[in-house]
Parts: C-alpha cells; structure tokens; sequence
C-alpha cells in the first residue's frame, strides 16, 4: 500500500513539476530553434520578431531577397552572409548581435546596371524574461541597428527596436510565440536623414514532429515604414538537428498585401547551441 501511494503522489506531482520548469525549459531538443522564422525584409535580423528565451549559440547563414518590377523596368538582388550569436549571461537574460559580414546587391533599372559588395548592418541587443507563468513566457527586447553598412557609399543608418516576445508552450513538441515591437532608423551623412518608423506583429505557431524536425509558420504584420501597411507576409520555417548541439533553420517570407516591393524573402541559418 505504501508504494502504491508513493507513486501515485509522484504521478500526481509529475505534470506540476513539469509546469514549474517553466515554458523555456520544456523545448523537445535544445539544438532546434524556436521563436519567429528570423529572415525579413529589412537589414539583418530587424522588424524579425526575437524568442522569449535565453540561450547561448553562434551561427553561419545567408539570407536574400527580390525586387522585380518589369513595369517600372527595375529589378534587384540583394543578399548577405550572417554571422551570428548570442550567450545567456543568466537564465533570464540574453545578449545578442547579428553582423551582414559581406552584402551583395545587384541592381538594373532600364538599361543600367550595377554590382556592389561591402560590410552590411550590424545589430546588437539584449533580451530579458521578465515574466513566467507555467507555460507562459513574456520577455521584453532591445536592438541597436550599427551604421556599419557600406551598402550608400555617402550614408549609414543608425536605428533601433524595442519590444516584447511571448512564449506560451503546453508540451515539449508545441508552441505558440509572438512579438510587438518598433523599430525606427535615420541616415548620417551629408543627405536628408530620412527618419522613419515602423510597427511589428508577429504571431507564429511551431509544432516538433520528432526531436530533430520542427516546422513553423508565422503571420507578420509591419506598419508605417514605407506606407500605413507596409506588408501582410507570412512566413514558413523548417527546423532540424544533428546530435546534441547542431541546428539548421531554412525560412522564407512572402508578402501579400501592403507597399513592401520585394517578391520574397529567405535563408539558411546553421547554428552551434552550447
């Protein structure tokens, strides 16, 4: 009798205890990635959404995007290898940075054409958990865009974000994520700055067939950028791993409403988790 009510106490405790791990401890394998799919329409990893969760990683991508518009006779190529990381100073706190370690452009407008290859963006930040509740998460974020890019010969940027991401995971294999933010940027140098100003919302869903694959699919929602609606566009990411600390992350986003000139967007992240 006694072990009967030993393991019937350990039964019932074992779901509480699960819940008090906490959303970010839950996740199926740590080498996966979670939160939003990273790859948008802007410089490195801005207007992207952030994960609600802390965690300590380097990585390799390329990420790219296209403009073509037959009726103005305009196109354009960009593209940029990515250079990553974060680190979890604590279990609640995480800095970050992504660098465009080499930025390529292709552009024509009628008959001239023109290539350019340089040092992109660099952005830096920081994100906090601020608040869990079982299998919720809400952790606040901040990003500081550089004026590293050579991309104008004659301008840099310099911009900033600030939000929130949400995490709500019931089980190890799924989970609902979002995130809120504004970004805004200006140009330095002898030119008009060109402030300007924008408003992300992202709403995503990602779902672990197994420990080594993940799919995601999000919904982002950009305004007053370019326009009142700068884009509908939502996204598709496939997630997979290899061993303990290897990940792989191939997204894409489509814009289908909205002033956003670019047919689609997407990459190639690999990732090392520690």
């Amino acid at each position: 009798m006694s072990r009967l009510l030993v393991a019937l106490v350990a039964l019932l405790l074992s779901p509480a205890a699960a819940r008090a791990e906490g959303g970010c401890e839950q996740w199926i394998a740590p080498a996966l990635a979670e939160g939003p799919v990273t790859f948008g329409f802007l410089s490195a990893d801005v207007a992207t959404g952030r994960r609600a969760c802390p965690r300590t990683e380097v990585g390799l991508g390329v990420q790219g995007g296209a403009i073509i518009e037959t009726q103005n006779l305009y196109g354009a190529v960009t593209g940029a290898g990515l250079i990553s990381g974060s680190f979890a100073v604590r279990p609640d706190l995480e800095l970050f940075a992504t660098l465009e370690a080499l930025r390529f452009q292709y552009v024509q407008n009628a008959s001239l054409t023109g290539t350019r290859m340089s040092l992109g963006q660099l952005t830096v930040g920081g994100t906090y958990m601020a608040l869990t509740s079982g299998a919720f998460v809400l952790s606040p974020s901040v990003r500081l865009q550089l004026p590293t890019s050579f991309a104008s010969p004659r301008t840099r940027t310099l911009g900033g974000e600030i939000g929130a991401a949400a995490l709500y995971r019931p089980t190890n294999r799924f989970e609902v994520h979002g995130y809120a933010g504004v970004d805004a940027s200006m140009g330095l140098g002898a030119a008009d700055p060109l402030p300007l100003a924008g408003f992300l919302v992202n709403v995503g869903t990602e779902y672990a067939l197994c420990s080594g694959f993940a799919a995601v699919l999000d919904a982002n929602v950009h305004f007053g950028h370019r326009a009142v609606l700068d884009y509908v566009a939502p996204a598709v990411g496939l997630r997979f791993r290899a061993g303990e600390h290897f990940g792989a992350e191939l997204g894409a986003s489509l814009p289908v409403l909205g002033a956003e000139r670019a047919l689609a967007a997407g990459g190639l992240k690999l990732t090392y988790r520690m």
